[in-house]
C-alpha cells in the first residue's frame, strides 16, 4: 500500500513537473519590448550555443521555435512610432529572417544559425530608426 502511494504521488508530481515546464517562453510577451527582451537574450544565447565544440541541438531548436513564435506576433501590435506600412514590412522581414535560424536549427547547422543571426543583428537599425521611441 505504502509503495503505491508514494508511485501515485511521484507521478502525479511528474505530470505537474512536464506539465508546468511544457510552457514556453513565448507565451509570456505581451508587447513589442517584451519580444525585443526575448529576442536579444536568444540572440546572444544562440549564438554561444551554435559556436560551441558540441551544441546542443535539441536546446537551440526550443529557442528557435520560441522565437519564431513571438516573431509571429510582433507585427499584431501597434507600432510604438512609424506608420503602420512600415511596421508591416519591417516585422515580415523580422520573421523571414527568424525563420531561416530556425530552418538552420532544425538542419543541425551552426553556420548557417550564426549567419542568420549575423543579418537579423545588422537589421536592427532599419526598423528602429523608424520605429523605436526616443529615450
Amino acid at each position: 500500500m505504502r509503495f503505491s502511494v508514494k508511485m501515485a504521488v511521484a507521478a502525479l508530481l511528474a505530470t505537474a513537473v512536464a506539465y508546468l515546464g511544457s510552457a514556453s517562453a513565448a507565451d509570456d510577451v505581451k508587447d513589442v519590448k517584451g519580444c525585443m527582451a526575448f529576442q536579444n537574450k536568444v540572440r546572444g544565447d544562440l549564438g554561444k550555443m551554435a559556436k560551441s565544440k558540441d551544441p546542443k541541438w535539441e536546446d537551440i531548436q526550443k529557442e528557435t521555435k520560441d522565437w519564431v513564435k513571438i516573431s509571429e506576433s510582433i507585427g499584431t501590435f501597434k507600432p510604438p512610432k512609424g506608420t503602420d506600412d512600415s511596421w508591416k514590412e519591417q516585422t515580415t522581414k523580422y520573421l523571414t529572417n527568424v525563420k531561416a535560424v530556425n530552418a538552420a536549427a532544425e538542419k543541425k547547422d551552426a553556420d548557417g544559425v550564426s549567419k542568420g543571426l549575423a543579418t537579423i543583428g545588422n537589421s536592427c537599425g532599419a526598423c528602429h530608426s523608424q520605429h523605436r521611441p526616443k529615450k
